[in-house]
């Protein structure tokens, strides 16, 4: 509690922060056990900036691609701190503005523990459940068509491809490439397109930033998307390795650890969004959290990949 209380938190806000590098959607449920709001909704903002599991098969494609053996485990622990120490000094902020005031002390009663009955868990597992259904997974579903749609559309035509060799000469495209020229003439193709002179500052292109759009769906959905754009035919680690070799080609060290510092800060996914909407009340902190850790994570990726660039970093 004293440790926490330096920078705003409280006591109690440690166990949904640790939570949150598992997921931080029972991370974020997971502050109910906090009485006072201000403490509850400055839990709740930075929980994100925890390294959650979805993040992992990002870590687990970009480190192994720029990174030699040796360094490897020191980036992966350093991007868990970078996390950690950001989520600090963004609650001593929000506490110092937005939840100015006195926290609580920290009082923690212990009850008396018994064993539960059979059912007692299956009326408290299917209460929780349909409230899961009913409030966030009608959202996270609505939102799921929503980013499935802009893949999908607007249609390619397939006549465009057959004459793309040339006058009276066809080609043929593997599914995997198919499935490039798709997501390029998408709506998601098309506005990573559009999002180039926001991402450029970062280092990165409209492949990176298409991947970015799919992430908002869930984290680890940026490495699906890196593989379709780069027409990677198999998921395993044969593909993996190919996958990783197209970025070495394409990137430098610095932009591939920029990927991860803005993959880590962002926008949370769209389940998070929807949980955050349901626990705070108010679609206007979800919509707070999600623009202020975008905001941030653009501020800081450009500021460390503009100056490692100036001194010929990882270049």
């Amino acid at each position: 509690d004293r440790v926490m209380k330096s920078v705003g938190l409280h006591g109690k806000s440690f166990i949904p922060m640790l939570l949150g590098f598992g997921c931080s959607i029972p991370a974020i449920m997971a502050t109910r056990t906090i009485e006072s709001r201000r403490d509850r909704m400055t839990t709740m903002l930075i929980i994100p900036l925890m390294s959650c599991s979805a993040r992992l098969p990002i870590y687990a494609l970009i480190i192994p691609a720029f990174f030699a053996g040796q360094m490897r485990a020191s980036v992966l622990w350093i991007m868990y701190l970078i996390g950690v120490a950001l989520a600090m000094a963004c609650a001593w902020l929000l506490r110092k503005t937005l939840f100015a005031g006195e926290g609580l002390p920290f009082l923690m009663e212990l009850p008396p523990y018994r064993l539960p009955t059979a059912r007692s868990i299956g009326q408290h597992v299917a209460e929780r459940s349909w409230m899961y259904v009913r409030k966030a997974g009608t959202i996270i579903l609505g939102i799921s068509i929503v980013m499935w749609a802009l893949a999908t559309f607007p249609r390619l035509d397939p006549s465009t491809l057959e004459t793309a060799g040339g006058p009276g000469s066809t080609i043929t495209l593997t599914e995997e490439e198919l499935a490039t020229r798709q997501l390029d003439h998408s709506f998601v193709g098309r506005l990573g397109h559009a999002m180039e002179p926001i991402v450029t500052p970062m280092g990165f292109d409209w492949k990176i930033g298409t991947a970015l759009v799919g992430a908002f769906a869930a984290k680890e959905v940026f490495v699906a998307q890196l593989g379709i754009v780069y027409s990677v035919e198999s998921p395993d680690e044969t593909g993996a390795a190919h996958l990783r070799g197209q970025l070495r080609r394409d990137y430098s060290p610095l932009v591939g650890f920029c990927i991860m510092l803005f993959a880590l800060i962002a926008s949370p996914c769209m389940a998070t969004v929807a949980v955050i909407r349901r626990e705070s009340g108010s679609w206007g902190w979800a919509a707070f959290q999600f623009i202020g850790l975008t905001l941030l994570a653009w501020i800081v990726t450009v500021t460390v990949y503009q100056t490692g660039s100036l001194l010929g970093l990882g270049v």
